[in-house]
């Protein structure tokens, strides 16, 4: 992409094959060429000494946020809606900025550049969160860039075409990349994405590729926020809980997930998912990072209480482990009036698995309103 006078021109990014044919062109070599010729003019396969002493020349992996999150990861944070995924993820990004640990998490790495896209709060409501009542606002760091991009204009520059659209809002991220020098980038959310750019579901797991991509060319290390579908408060945190999880989790390095906790308004607790492969799970279900939302003068923030059970977070009153955890989030969202459908979904399922619990799991289910549900 071209940038004259602040305007984008989008221009045809052309795959490797394409890249390599072109070359071979210039050389005066025939533009036809069969598979073998492209793998020809690939980097040879390395042996195993070779691949060792190519490690040995690249940066030491680093924890920025203990083993949940470490450098040249792309790490998907997820959350139900309102429970402080973006209040997290810039109070990380400033902890980074400024070279200093949040939580009780350890930060290994020297201060970092971060680029933090927000397609959550306005202006005056990113300000509200970090001011105070008499107007004094929170100095943050002059190496924390956080801003939204303007789908709109993107939309036109690609004229409407889904393939055209992810060119353009990738060439943007790219330019604001190497503009801003940034190490760390932050997408908030990925949900949003997938709402707002296009009606194609796919999206989201093609953005996920690209950053993926992002990250390898220019080292950085991604943090992606995503909401979860409808949950039951009765289960545990898991893999399930993230919409089009199966899928977005072999694009992630690592995930964690923020939840409500029970014994507080303000109060949630932080779950490791699915670990780094460099890394170790040290936040599971029997030693969860509790914690609560405060605001320090200016900042809003997590601060940490301890550690604990997530058993002991949960309302588990009339939670049975026998019962597959999706089983509640559809008797709750049947109490909300969704239509069976509509949870199969948001849930991944299908309509035939929802009638099949409704039969099995009865006791589940008999609380939850339109129990005859709309099968449709």
């Amino acid at each position: 992409m071209n940038y004259q006078d602040n305007i984008f021109i989008p221009v045809e990014i052309p795959d490797k094959r394409r890249i390599l044919q072109n070359s071979m062109k210039v050389l005066g070599a025939d533009s036809t060429l069969s598979n073998k010729d492209v793998f020809s003019k690939m980097a040879p396969i390395r042996s195993a000494i070779t691949r060792m002493a190519d490690a040995r020349n690249q940066p030491p992996i680093e924890q920025l946020f203990s083993m949940v999150w470490q450098s040249n990861e792309l790490h998907l944070l997820f959350a139900d809606t309102g429970v402080g995924k973006s209040i997290l993820a810039v109070a990380l990004s400033v902890a980074l900025c400024k070279g200093v640990s949040l939580l009780d998490l350890v930060n290994e790495t020297v201060k970092q550049i971060a680029l933090y896209y927000d397609f959550e709060l306005s202006d005056r409501q990113f300000r509200k969160r970090y001011s105070d009542e008499d107007g004094n606002e929170d100095p943050l760091h002059p190496n924390f860039y956080i801003d939204t991009l303007d789908f709109a204009v993107i939309s036109d520059i690609a004229g409407g075409f889904n393939d055209k659209f992810n060119d353009v809002l990738f060439e943007k991220i790219r330019f604001d990349i190497e503009n801003t020098k940034a190490t760390v980038v932050v997408l908030d959310n990925l949900t949003y994405l997938n709402t707002q750019s296009t009606q194609d579901t796919k999206i989201a797991l093609e953005v996920m590729r690209r950053l993926n991509e992002l990250k390898k060319e220019y080292n950085l290390s991604i943090l992606v926020l995503a909401h979860t579908p409808k949950r039951s408060d009765q289960s545990p945190l898991t893999l399930n809980d993230l919409a089009g999880s199966k899928h977005l989790s072999n694009f992630a390095d690592s995930i964690s997930a923020i939840g409500k906790s029970t014994q507080g308004t303000n109060i949630r607790y932080l779950k490791q998912i699915k670990p780094s492969r460099s890394g170790e799970m040290i936040l599971d279900a029997d030693n969860v990072l509790v914690c609560e939302i405060e605001k320090l003068n200016t900042f809003l923030t997590f601060k940490a209480l301890g550690y604990g059970k997530e058993s002991e977070h949960i309302n588990q009153s009339s939670f049975d482990p026998k019962i597959p955890e999706k089983v509640y989030a559809v008797t709750d969202l049947l109490k909300d009036g969704f239509s069976y459908s509509e949870i199969a979904d948001q849930l991944d399922i299908s309509k035939g698995t929802i009638t099949k619990w409704k039969a099995k799991y009865s006791e589940a289910f008999e609380n939850a309103a339109n129990i005859g549900g709309v099968s449709d």
